[in-house]
């Protein structure tokens, strides 16, 4: 079998419905769902697939251990079914997931530091938005930023690098509309995203630091598989680096070009863990030649690990 590497999706994979399907077929994916259930405090089914899944998008507080719990779920059952990955990383919200997937945190504190950040993120965040800007590069987008900031005196900032060609900016909504100007005038695309806030910008600098306080209180352990930090760009083994890794993550940018042409190689299979295939279809751009696919894309897991 090739050298896997687990990718975890972030908040943007939430779709009403998703793991309904798995946990039919899986009993231990079910255990999951049902032991996050009660951490939560709450049925998380009616949140997955229930009456109040068309609602989940919008509450960033339910929609990250929604998302994280199923993430986990199908780790658990490729792990019954004999895979499991030697690296493993996550987009924003997915970094979290990792570390519970890694043994770093335990499930039990992993499902309470999760459902954490996203109540802080949802209290602070909501004064902004995010919008995906196609066709400009970097260095010129983040000279828009700087200067959409300096005009409206509102922050706008670099929140993700997900793909050539594809960046996301997260900031006030007046800067948003202030970048999306300047970015049409240089032949650029802005295209608003439906998220619950201004992601990994100066906007969640109290939630960031309420956050801090709730990890000091959470136990890291040293890793049982490796996970590679998106923050660092590095693979950490150290629970303290971990700790103050996940610490700096919801004000910082999510590199993940830099991320997934640090791992590539011609050993490597990217799966990403999940219920989308959002992160292979960014992974297929950033390297044509990488392997990769997507747990999203199998009702029948067997027929994936064949394929492995």
């Amino acid at each position: 079998m090739k050298d896997i590497i687990f990718v975890f999706d972030g908040q943007g994979a939430f779709r009403p419905g998703v793991g309904k399907e798995l946990c039919a077929k899986y009993p231990r994916a079910r255990e999951v769902v049902d032991e996050s259930s009660k951490i939560l405090g709450y049925d998380l089914t009616e949140y997955l697939w229930g009456e109040k899944s068309e609602t989940t998008a919008g509450r960033t507080s339910i929609a990250q251990p929604a998302i994280s719990t199923v993430s986990l779920a199908y780790a658990e059952v490729l792990r019954d079914l004999g895979v499991e990955g030697k690296v493993s990383l996550g987009h924003s919200l997915g970094e979290a997931t990792a570390i519970v997937y890694t043994g770093i945190v335990g499930f039990g504190d992993g499902i309470k530091m999760i459902m954490k950040r996203g109540e802080v993120m949802e209290a602070g965040g909501g004064q902004g938005t995010m919008m995906a800007v196609l066709n400009i590069d970097i260095e010129v987008l983040e000279d828009i930023c700087q200067q959409a900031t300096k005009e409206v005196s509102e922050p706008v900032v670099v929140a993700n690098i997900n793909a050539p060609n594809q960046i996301v900016v997260s900031g006030s909504k007046t800067a948003i509309k202030r970048v999306a100007q300047r970015a049409a005038e240089k032949s650029g695309r802005a295209i608003p995203l439906n998220v619950g806030g201004a992601w990994h910008s100066p906007f969640l600098e109290d939630a960031a630091v309420e956050f801090t306080t709730f990890l000091d209180g959470i136990e890291f352990s040293k890793p049982r598989r490796q996970f590679y930090s998106v923050v660092d760009q590095i693979i950490l083994e150290e629970p303290v680096q971990i700790k103050e890794s996940l610490k700096k993550q919801m004000l910082s940018r999510v590199n993940w070009i830099d991320a997934i042409n640090n791992l590539k190689g011609k050993d490597i299979f990217f799966l990403e863990i999940g219920p989308s295939k959002i992160l292979r279809d960014l992974i297929a751009r950033i390297d044509q030649n990488s392997r990769v696919d997507s747990v999203a894309l199998y009702g029948d897991l067997g027929d994936l690990i064949a394929k492995l």
